[in-house]
């Protein structure tokens, strides 16, 4: 009878140490599934964006290549010694400049909406065309009028931030089409850069408010300071996200410390 209880004893043992396996293999199970998305969200949040043309695009790579690109120009025009030679150049880039101003100019480039009372929610939508077009456009950060003056600074946390020639981010090309816009431009270039960068959406206006780029904040250069963007020099009277890119676009984001006066913005002083 003894030897019956044992028994009955030592398979109850057993089956509680097979359950408490089970419970044991259940739960490291679960971490390692817990572990596995965390990662898999951490990786999806910093992975590079495609742009607009749905390619991603490796920006160091893009630099270098271009680095590489003016050395080799730089020793082209070395080898050019003859008066002919250069007054071809001069004649070229005469042509390029003459180009550029054309294809700047302010009545194809800039859309100023500022007697328009509906511009702050449609922006430049009325200019997109019917059919998607690709485009070209470029893209810089900056914040010199900070870098220039650091005693404005009034977060001083933040000072190991602001880099000293007041560049956050040189001069990027950015490919997408006549759907994007200048929030999309920021955006993408800006986490594939491994910048940071920091929005939130207004409802009134509908678009997107970039409260900091570069661990930079509105307020943090004092109570007129922010960010602002302009567009081939002009700086638009509604959101980023509600102007939409055309081809040859030249868009630049700088720091204010003083509601624009000090970017060349004297729109709030009129």
């Amino acid at each position: 009878m003894e030897e019956k209880k044992d028994l009955q004893r030592e398979l109850t043992e057993k089956l509680k140490k097979k359950r408490l396996r089970k419970y044991i293999l259940a739960l490291i199970a679960l971490a390692i599934v817990i572990y596995a998305a965390s990662v898999f969200k951490i990786e999806g949040r910093d992975s590079p964006l495609p742009d607009g043309q749905g390619q991603v695009v490796d920006y160091q790579q893009e630099r270098a290549k271009a680095t590489e690109q003016e050395k080799r120009e730089v020793k082209a025009e070395d080898k050019k010694e003859t008066k002919g030679e250069k007054k071809d150049q001069e004649t070229k880039a005469s042509e390029k400049d003459s180009k550029k101003d054309k294809d700047k100019s302010a009545k194809e480039l800039k859309i100023d909406n500022s007697k328009d009372p509906t511009a702050s929610n449609e922006g430049n939508r009325a200019y997109k065309p019917d059919v998607a077009e690709d485009v070209t456009v470029t893209i810089s950060i900056s914040c010199k009028t900070l870098s220039d003056d650091m005693g404005k600074l009034e977060n001083k946390s933040i000072e190991e931030y602001i880099p000293k020639d007041g560049w956050i981010l040189q001069a990027t090309t950015y490919k997408g089409t006549t759907e994007n816009t200048v929030f999309d431009v920021l955006n993408t270039v800006c986490r594939n850069n491994k910048v940071h960068m920091e929005f939130s959406f207004t409802p009134v206006y509908e678009s997107n408010y970039i409260e900091g780029i570069g661990y930079l904040y509105e307020f943090d250069g004092g109570p007129l300071s922010g960010w602002m963007y302009k567009v081939n020099g002009w700086f638009p009277n509604y959101g980023c996200s509600s102007y939409y890119l055309k081809d040859g676009d030249v868009i630049e984001w700088v720091y204010t410390c003083d509601l624009g006066k000090d970017v060349g913005d004297n729109s709030m002083s009129k």
